[in-house]
């Protein structure tokens, strides 16, 4: 074992922002807020234990602390007020900050007074994401609005280990979300956006998922299509519109360059040729709204131009690994991403399978089936480094992502992306023709999708991954890439990164084989509950707008279809009991409910289990009424879903105390 950690040595550093990252990750998966009154100063006295012991083991525990503490106070430092319940329409006047352009709305982040919608909140500047109606007059950014405005609080997550839209809003200075009954447009902003310029003058969704980086522009309908095929990505601004956008303006510039004598006798063309491609992807960087992932994508294009230019390795474990600590400390928030973990997964998995290849001398047809062999494999590749990753945000295999990948991602880098380009520029002049041939072909684009996508099994649901699931999987393919291999006659440690990959990835398998559904959801407010009944979910009210997004991330959580309605739970009068093999549960929606039944429930011996929407105390139920949002299974094992962070202000649980005699 020491003679394979000496070999390590040399990979130390890639492995910092991974140690780092475990840290800030589990930092964000807490229920409970960790109460440490000074986690700054805690940060900068670790990062002088990393700089000054020596020893590997004290660094790894360092590093690790330091994510964790330095995600803690990038927190802190962050501090987005957010609404703590709903409201019901309120007059309201803010100034718009942003607006995104979806396919079937527009939504604005609306900068205004929590005066406005409650007194009794604290006099701070709330920034709430509204949805407008398309048909009116839309507004411009900097534009002074008023009117009567629903608002919603960000909902926590309502399973373990799923997304938790109350801190993804937290990290994206999101205060609350609504809309509007009606408004007006008290006052214009002179000056006008550039964005918006060019989605009036373009007037396409190609346009403003390509170029302006409108998350939902594409009509849902073909988003699903996308996605079962595997090329999802290609909407959301990222790594390949940069390597694209790039090499293009790369190209372009080079060619000018060379054919300059002056400059090409004096320095070499591909110097002055990257300047200008690097200041091309600031301006796409700005025109498509600096998003998180389009600016990992512009820190990695950035150092792959520095590293062209001091003649260092372009791809490279390094470069790589630096990008991902880049980004780490200016946003520690990022690794909970998807589009991070999916964009940094692709591109260790091609760097680790493309570096070291050995120069071969080939002819030309070898060289034509080479490149077809490595275009091949690469997909492959990013295929099984991303999927894991896929199953667990998203709670399905594309099985055909393979296929869709290499037969459309070649449209869309060679036809659809350099038509958008130039035909939002000549729509900028009133040239429309461009953009309508891309749109031809984007619908051909679509067809081959859609055939694709109704071959069978195109989309396999899959239950829910487990955190420990995926970073068993996470490091499984780490040691893979970065476990340098000693010189050893013994089979085992000679390839012993790919034992401790199949060590890690089989555990993982293990324990997600194991998974097993729960028989019972509640919210922490207990006012939505569900029942699962013969492997389908059922539910106390078809619908609660209140935790809306509930249904879903439970259907998800049960792996199950969402249906169009919602199949109701036989509940008289509001209390309903449930019957399990193992265990049994009363349920009492109302107060009515809890007061006529409290006591029989209490006393009877058969009943495991109270679940009130109003908070209760009873003391001869002896410890049956459960409290926090919680899942219980089969075997009667409760796991409690507790919201306790800075970005959870969740409603507090209604209250009323009850002692019996």
């Amino acid at each position: 074992m020491k003679e394979i950690l000496q070999y390590q040595y040399k990979n130390m550093f890639l492995w910092v922002p991974f140690i780092m990252a475990f840290g800030a990750a589990v930092y964000f998966s807490l229920g409970i807020e960790p109460n440490f009154q000074f986690p700054i100063i805690i940060t900068i006295l670790l990062g002088v234990i990393i700089y000054k012991y020596k020893s590997i083991f004290v660094r790894i525990i360092a590093l690790f602390m330091f994510g964790f503490f330095y995600a803690m106070s990038f927190t802190q430092i962050t501090g987005t007020p957010q609404i703590k319940d709903s409201f019901g329409f309120v007059a309201v006047n803010g100034t718009v900050k942003d607006i995104d352009f979806t396919n079937d709305s527009t939504r604005i982040l609306l900068k205004i007074n929590s005066q406005q919608i409650d007194k009794d909140l604290p006099n701070k500047n709330l920034n709430i994401r509204v949805s407008v109606d398309s048909n009116k007059e839309i507004p411009d950014i900097g534009d002074i609005i008023k009117g009567d405005l629903l608002v919603f609080h960000p909902s926590a997550k309502y399973t373990p280990s799923s997304f938790d839209f109350a801190r993804w809003a937290y990290f994206n200075k999101i205060s609350g979300t609504g809309f509007f009954k009606d408004y007006k447009i008290e006052k214009h902003n002179s000056s006008g956006n550039t964005r918006t310029f060019i989605h009036d003058n373009a007037n396409s969704v190609l346009t403003d998922s390509l170029v302006l980086g409108y998350k939902k522009a594409i009509p849902e309908k073909d988003n699903i299509i996308w996605k079962s095929v595997g090329v999802g990505h290609v909407w959301s601004i990222s790594g390949f519109h940069m390597t694209l956008i790039g090499g293009w303006l790369f190209a372009f510039f080079y060619l000018i360059f060379r054919s300059i004598s002056y400059i090409s006798k004096r320095i070499p063309a591909k110097y002055p040729a990257i300047i200008c491609a690097w200041f091309g992807l600031i301006l796409y960087l700005c025109i498509s709204g600096i998003s998180v992932a389009t600016l990992r994508a512009f820190l990695m294009a950035t150092l792959i131009f520095i590293a062209t230019i001091l003649g260092r390795g372009v791809l490279s474990l390094r470069n790589a690994a630096l990008a991902f600590l880049i980004i780490f400390m200016i946003n520690p928030y990022s690794i909970m991403n998807a589009g991070f973990q999916l964009s940094f997964a692709a591109i260790f998995g091609l760097i680790w399978f493309l570096d070291n290849k050995e120069y071969i001398k080939r002819t030309f047809m070898e060289r034509i089936l080479h490149y077809i062999y490595i275009s091949l494999m690469s997909a492959l590749v990013a295929t099984i480094f991303t999927l894991p990753f896929i199953v667990a945000h998203f709670g399905y295999i594309p099985l055909y992502s393979l296929i869709g990948n290499i037969i459309l991602l070649p449209i869309f880098s060679f036809a659809i992306m350099p038509m958008v380009i130039i035909g939002t520029i000549t729509a900028l002049f009133g040239n429309h023709y461009i953009l309508n041939i891309t749109n031809n072909i984007y619908d051909f684009a679509l067809s081959i999708a859609t055939h694709i996508s109704e071959l069978p099994y195109s989309n396999i649901s899959v239950p829910h991954v487990s955190n420990l699931v995926l970073l068993l999987t996470i490091i499984g393919f780490l040691v893979l890439i970065l476990t340098i291999k000693p010189v050893s006659k013994n089979f085992f440690i000679k390839n012993i990164n790919y034992v401790l990959c199949f060590i890690f990835i089989s555990g993982a398998i293990i324990i997600y084989a194991n998974h097993s559904k729960p028989l019972f959801y509640a919210t922490t407010d207990h006012e939505l509950v569900a029942f699962n009944v013969n492997g389908k979910l059922e539910f106390n009210k078809a619908r609660a707008s209140k935790h809306y997004f509930a249904f879903n991330s439970w259907y998800k959580y049960n792996n199950e279809q969402q249906p169009i309605k919602n199949k109701r739970y036989k509940c008289n009068k509001g209390f309903c009991t449930y019957k399990t093999k193992n265990w049994n549960l009363a349920y009492m929606q109302t107060f009515t409910a809890m007061l006529n039944n409290i006591e029989k429930v209490c006393g009877d011996k058969d009943i495991d289990y109270i679940v009130t929407t109003f908070e209760t105390q009873s003391p001869n139920c002896h410890g049956k009424i459960l409290q926090n949002g919680l899942m219980i299974y089969e075997n009667g094992k409760i796991t409690e879903i507790i919201n306790q962070r800075p970005w959870h202000n969740q409603p507090l649980q209604k209250t009323d105390q009850m002692q019996e005699n």
